[in-house]
């Protein structure tokens, strides 16, 4: 396999309007390849991401039993995956906000021998909102799905919800590892345009690929995307 083209990787954060991207990421699918980008086949790839996530971290996706904690002996069949979900196209994008789970130097020692098989390129594109409005909404989160009192139950560094996973400086620095690291500032989106898929366009490069589009899942002040 000859490394080529570009993997714009979409890592979060949670409650960042992820979903509202991931739905307009499937309704762009065709406008996308047009332009060179194949989309990864699962609008949200947690299960992707759930390989490379150090295998003591109790993720949501592992307590429901959807994935499988990290087995190094797939990570040649997930770069042929990923190779095949590229096709002809030059580029691949593939989002999930379990990705930004990730913080230690195994993983990222794991992510990058993985990736460069597939990829010249890897261009990580994380949102970020305030901390405490960012913690209060995955709280409510957790409580609506029925995972707030387990993972509240765990030590912090096996929580998906602990302190350690509030720290934009901690996502900045492993994500800087991986390649070019685009920020997107999910209130200022919110507040200069009333969505944040305009800003993710143009993270991608490709400005008014949403236009049309009305995705808010619900309105600012009830919490908009996972």
């Amino acid at each position: 396999m000859t490394p080529r083209g570009t993997l714009w990787l979409h890592v979060g954060t949670h409650k960042t309007g992820t979903t509202s991207i991931q739905e307009a990421i499937a309704q762009r699918r065709d406008a996308l390849a047009a332009a060179g980008v194949a989309v990864w086949p699962q609008g949200n790839a947690q299960d992707l991401a759930n390989h490379f996530i150090r295998p003591s971290l109790w993720t949501i996706p592992r307590l429901l039993g959807i994935s499988a904690p990290i087995d190094h002996e797939v990570f040649d069949e997930l770069a042929v995956r990923m190779d095949e979900a590229r096709g002809p196209h030059p580029d691949l994008l593939i989002s999930s906000q379990e990705f930004c789970m990730m913080r230690d130097a195994l993983e990222a020692y794991v992510l990058k021998s993985t990736l460069r098989q597939v990829f010249d390129r890897v261009v990580p594109i994380v949102a970020f909102r305030d901390v405490d409005d960012w913690r209060a909404s995955r709280a409510d989160e957790l409580n609506r799905i029925g995972m707030w009192e387990r993972q509240d139950s765990l030590p912090d560094a096996l929580s998906s919800d602990g302190n350690w996973y509030y720290d934009p400086p901690a996502v900045r620095r492993f994500w800087a590892q991986i390649g070019p690291v685009v920020e997107i500032d999910y209130d200022a989106a919110w507040a200069a345009e009333g969505s944040i898929l305009p800003a993710f366009a143009r993270a991608l490069g490709r400005e008014g690929l949403f236009d049309g589009l009305d995705l808010r899942l619900n309105r600012r002040g009830e919490e908009v995307g996972a």
